[in-house]
C-alpha cells in the first residue's frame, strides 16, 4: 500500500503538530515547499473563478475530490446535502474533524450513491491523469451519477504560463500535456500524480464525447493558465 503522505501532512497541519515542511518531488526530482494553508481558505480567499463557480452549484452535491473540506463546508453551511469523497484517508479524516458530515474514502471516478444535482470537481480534480482519455473517462463515470438535467464545475490549467510545472511538463499533442509529482512528508513518499494541462479548446473537443455539454467557460486573460467550467447533462 502507497504512503498517505498527503493526508498526514494535512492532519498534522490542522492538528498543530507538523513534523517538517511537506516538499511536493517533480519527475524530473525539483522540489518544492508545499504551503498547506491554501487547503483550507476560505471561500473570501478562494480565486475569482472558483467564487463564480461556486455560486452555480444547487440541489445534492458530490464533492469530488473534497480534500480536507475546503468546498463541503461551505456548502454545508449553505443547506447542501453534500457526499465528499476522497483517495486520501489522512484528508478524509480531517475532513471529518472540521464538521464534515459525510466524507467518505473512495475514488472520484466511482464514489458511492448516484442522483446528485451537482458535481463539484474544484482544485484541478478533473484533470487526474496524462490524456485526453483519462478526462473522458472521468467525465463519463461522473455524469453515470449525476441525474438527468445535473451540472459539474470545474477548473483546469492550460500550459499558458511560465512556470517550472509548465517547463517540465510531458507535452502529448497540442494543447495538451501533464505533469507528474508527488507529496514527501516525514518519511513517506505519496504515490505520483499526473495531473492534465489542457487548453479550454482541447477540453471543449473532450467534452463533446461525453454525456455532458459545455455551457459556459470562466476565465480571463488575467487568469494565467486556470479557467473554469460549468458542464450539464440533458434534462429528461
Amino acid at each position: 500500500m502507497l504512503d498517505d503522505a498527503f493526508g498526514q501532512m494535512v492532519l498534522d497541519f490542522h492538528r498543530g503538530d507538523l513534523a517538517e515542511r511537506p516538499r511536493y518531488r517533480r519527475d524530473d526530482d525539483d522540489l518544492t515547499e508545499a504551503h498547506l494553508s491554501g487547503y483550507f481558505e476560505p471561500p473570501s480567499a478562494w480565486h475569482p473563478i472558483e467564487q463564480n463557480l461556486f455560486s452555480a452549484v444547487t440541489g445534492r452535491v458530490l464533492d469530488a475530490g473534497c480534500g480536507v473540506g475546503r468546498h463541503t463546508l461551505p456548502l454545508q453551511e449553505r443547506g447542501h446535502s453534500v457526499l465528499a469523497v476522497d483517495r486520501s484517508p489522512g484528508a478524509v479524516a480531517v475532513a471529518r474533524e472540521r464538521g464534515v458530515t459525510r466524507p467518505v474514502v473512495g475514488d472520484l471516478r466511482r464514489p458511492p450513491g448516484n442522483g446528485f444535482e451537482t458535481v463539484v470537481a474544484l482544485g484541478k480534480q478533473l484533470g487526474l491523469g496524462s490524456s485526453l482519455a483519462d478526462l473522458r473517462t472521468t467525465l463519463t463515470e461522473l455524469a453515470a451519477v449525476t441525474q438527468p438535467g445535473g451540472r459539474l464545475v470545474a477548473d483546469m490549467d492550460t500550459l499558458d504560463r511560465a512556470e517550472p510545472e509548465t517547463d517540465a511538463a510531458h507535452r502529448t499533442q497540442p494543447g495538451v500535456a501533464y505533469r507528474t509529482f508527488r507529496v514527501e512528508y516525514d518519511g513517506l513518499a505519496g504515490p505520483w500524480t499526473d495531473l492534465l494541462l489542457v487548453t479550454p479548446s482541447e477540453f471543449r473537443d473532450a467534452v463533446s464525447e461525453t454525456p455532458w455539454t459545455m455551457d459556459t467557460l470562466v476565465g480571463t486573460e488575467t487568469d494565467g493558465s486556470m479557467y473554469g467550467v460549468q458542464l450539464s447533462l440533458p434534462g429528461q
